[in-house]
């Protein structure tokens, strides 16, 4: 039997505009879907296949309880969630601009997912799972921040594979020298990680993103996938680097695309061991990042974050359907 994931960050409602290039400013309608980035990536790797535990803070607000019910009812272990008196649900509406770009607002209120302490979570030993991914505004914020790289730093310590998506959020960065700190940390110890062509541009400082690849400092044998909307991905490891298509889609809402990306890379490497993971060509990252880049290309066509992501069928059909 092969260990679940463990999945950690904040869990929150994305509202979503019903008004696709009017915006924030000019919508006149919001949805509301369950999300955020950790969160997302759960349910995808659930959908997959894969076995995942959840860890994270959720509010004790209505929201709070219908997002626990939400983990429950996708099959995602909950014994990690912890819960306490008072706390609320972070709240973000999310939009599409007219240059096609997705905006984000966040609302916080005395918020669950960024208040978790060290010490109200149960005993994790990393040995339990295969793989721990982290990333996502749940590191902006104190006490959560140091939380989680605690935990990251257990994970690397005890060898077991870790992966990491910063999915940056410019516009909720309070201290830029600490949060780049703490990117550099993980980015530098991560064994998987997953990266916008803007949060890499981010970064590095180089808007080429062939160029900025290899300005990140990574660990040897790390692998690399940063994400190019419609022009699909790029695979590196080892400085060799290669692109691989996307897949031309009607696009609804991009809210999850890579949420849904990072799940699915993360459902073909959670399983290899040491030696599995380093002897990895870039082949067959390549061909990894061809289902991913199938996955985030069918939540493109859909509305919401977490209740986008495919079933592995699904994905398999539409790859089937891309070669008739």
């Amino acid at each position: 039997m092969v260990n679940p994931v463990l999945c950690a960050g904040e869990v929150l409602l994305d509202f979503l505009s019903k008004n696709p290039g009017a915006g924030l400013g000019e919508t006149t309608l919001f949805e509301k879907r369950p999300g955020g980035s950790p969160f997302n990536i759960a349910v995808g790797l659930r959908r997959l296949g894969v076995p995942v535990a959840f860890l994270g803070k959720v509010g004790t607000d209505e929201f709070g309880d219908a997002l626990f019910s939400y983990l429950a009812s996708e099959g995602i272990e909950t014994r990690f969630v912890v819960r306490s008196p008072g706390t609320k649900t972070s709240l973000a509406f999310a939009a599409i601009d007219k240059h096609g770009k997705p905006v984000f607002r966040f609302y916080r209120d005395n918020a669950a997912d960024v208040s978790l302490k060290i010490t109200e979570i149960p005993d994790i030993n990393p040995q339990d799972f295969s793989l721990y991914h982290c990333g996502s505004i749940s590191l902006l914020e104190e006490p959560s921040a140091s939380t989680y790289l605690e935990i990251f730093r257990r994970f690397v310590k005890s060898d077991v594979k870790t992966s990491f998506d910063p999915n940056i959020r410019r516009s909720l960065i309070k201290n830029e020298k600490n949060y780049r700190m703490l990117l550099n940390e993980i980015i530098s110890n991560a064994d998987i990680i997953k990266l916008s062509d803007e949060d890499l541009e981010y970064i590095t400082g180089e808007n080429n993103p062939e160029k900025a690849v290899n300005k990140l400092l990574t660990k040897n044998d790390a692998v690399i996938f940063v994400t190019l909307g419609s022009k699909g991905s790029l695979v590196c490891k080892d400085k060799e680097i290669s692109h691989v298509p996307g897949y031309n889609v009607k696009v609804l809402e991009t809210t999850g695309c890579g949420d849904s990306f990072m799940a699915a890379v993360l459902s073909h490497i959670y399983k290899l061991n040491s030696e599995e993971f380093v002897r990895l060509s870039i082949m067959e990252l390549e061909k990894i990042a061809k289902f991913a880049n199938a996955e985030a290309a069918i939540v493109a066509t859909r509305y919401g974050a977490a209740n986008s992501m495919p079933y592995k069928q699904e994905v398999e059909t539409f790859l089937f359907e891309q070669k008739s």
